[in-house]
C-alpha cells in the first residue's frame, strides 16, 4: 500500500495545497504510475505517468499536469 503525500505550489497567482494518492493498480519498477489528485479540497482527477511525461483525465488539472507530475517525480527521488 502506498500512502498519500502532500502537494503545495503556486500557479497563476493562486496557491494550491492538497494531497496525492498513489494507486496500486499500475506500477512500474515498484513505483505507482497513476495518482488521484485533490487540490484545495477539490478532486482534480487522475494524473498518469506516460513515458517521460504526464497526462490527466481531467480538464481541471490539465494546465497544471506538468507541475503536479514533477512534484510526484520529486517525491519518489
Amino acid at each position: 500500500m502506498f500512502n498519500k503525500f502532500p502537494i503545495s505550489f503556486e500557479y497563476d497567482g493562486i496557491h494550491y495545497r492538497g494531497e496525492i494518492q498513489p494507486l496500486q493498480s499500475s506500477l512500474q519498477h515498484r513505483i505507482p504510475t497513476t495518482f488521484q489528485v485533490v487540490l484545495n479540497n477539490v478532486y482534480c482527477g487522475l494524473v498518469k505517468r506516460k513515458g517521460t511525461g504526464w497526462e490527466t483525465d481531467s480538464p481541471k488539472c490539465a494546465i497544471m499536469v506538468d507541475i503536479i507530475g514533477n512534484h510526484i517525480y520529486d517525491w519518489y527521488e
